[in-house]
């Protein structure tokens, strides 16, 4: 009776052995790819994964491929989208000379001339190797994927010295990148030039300065340092996070549905319909009232400290 108590118990891990097994690394090979909630194309996206984003496999259904992001974060994409490499290869590329893209929107094209056939569109925030050639106004450069193109030099900036230099950002250069994006569309589940949600905006203006968040609102509220939100002008600073939705109760948790990210004086900058700047104070046109304010947070000086908040320089993945 032992013995076939065993036998059941071994053939029910198998697949938790199965999968733990099946566990890899990959690099997501094109620009910017939807994560699925499961392995379907009508399925809902709940976040993005950028070109140059290590991810660890979790799981294979068909095309499908389960992937954890650098923050934790879970979903689906398709083989087309990544590209999976060996433990060796993964070294390789964390000790290559890598570049990541500062445009907005470049192209990478089959040879050092314009006008020449594409090979894939970047944006923002995407990472590639060097291939160590630079003339006539191109960098070549090797995607995820392992094919060699051509990037306009003016697009890329060395990884690491940008990390570097972003090592510790000023509340003002979070809210400077932010900035940037002024005007750019919603996305529900984007975190890219292309199109950002609230979480997705914040998320992308900390990594741009060197610094990996978590990647909801509802999970970057519990990070960082809890500040006193009644007095706004008094209480926050350039850089901190405003988060909205619904107070708890005796009856019922608290909901966080939304974030921005303040700017001073009374003002912040966070995607709603666009990204967009509103006043926090009543009594104003510009002001934000559709929702309840029921958080703030202060992220600078919690990096590296605070599990939710890692330099990318010090992210395992990435160095």
């Amino acid at each position: 009776m032992k013995k076939v108590l065993f036998i059941i118990l071994f053939l029910a891990l198998i697949p938790a052995f199965h999968a733990e097994a099946q566990k890899s690394m990959a690099l997501v090979s094109v620009s910017v790819t939807d994560l699925k909630k499961v392995p379907d194309y009508q399925s809902e996206t709940v976040s993005q994964a950028t070109m140059g984003t290590p991810v660890e496999v979790t799981g294979h259904e068909s095309y499908w491929y389960s992937v954890t992001t650098p923050e934790g974060y879970r979903g689906w994409t398709t083989e087309q989208n990544i590209t999976l490499i060996s433990q060796e290869e993964m070294n390789a590329w964390k000790e290559a000379d890598r570049l990541l893209v500062s445009d907005y929107f470049t192209l990478v094209t089959e040879s050092p001339e314009t006008g020449s056939g594409v090979l894939t569109d970047c944006v923002m925030g995407n990472i590639l190797v060097s291939a160590g050639y630079a003339d006539d106004g191109f960098t070549a450069v090797i995607l995820p994927d392992g094919r060699k193109g051509y990037i306009p030099s003016g697009a890329v900036e060395p990884l690491r010295k940008w990390m570097e230099d972003a090592a510790d950002p000023s509340g003002e250069d979070i809210v400077a990148t932010a900035r940037l994006f002024h005007g750019f569309p919603y996305l529900w589940g984007g975190l890219s030039p292309k199109g950002m949600d609230c979480s997705g905006l914040v998320k992308l203006s900390y990594f741009l300065n060197g610094i990996i968040l978590l990647r909801d609102a509802s999970q970057q509220i519990n990070t960082g340092v809890s500040l006193d939100y009644s007095d706004i002008l008094g209480g926050l600073q350039a850089g901190d996070l405003v988060f909205f939705g619904r107070s708890a109760t005796d009856t019922r948790g608290r909901s966080v549905s939304h974030v921005g990210i303040y700017i001073g004086d009374g003002m912040m900058i966070h995607s709603s319909l666009r990204v967009r700047v509103n006043c926090l104070l009543p009594g104003r046109p510009d002001s934000y009232t559709s929702k309840k304010i029921v958080g703030a947070v202060r992220i600078l000086g919690c990096q590296d400290e605070d599990p939710g908040i890692v330099t990318v320089l010090e992210h395992p993945w990435y160095f």
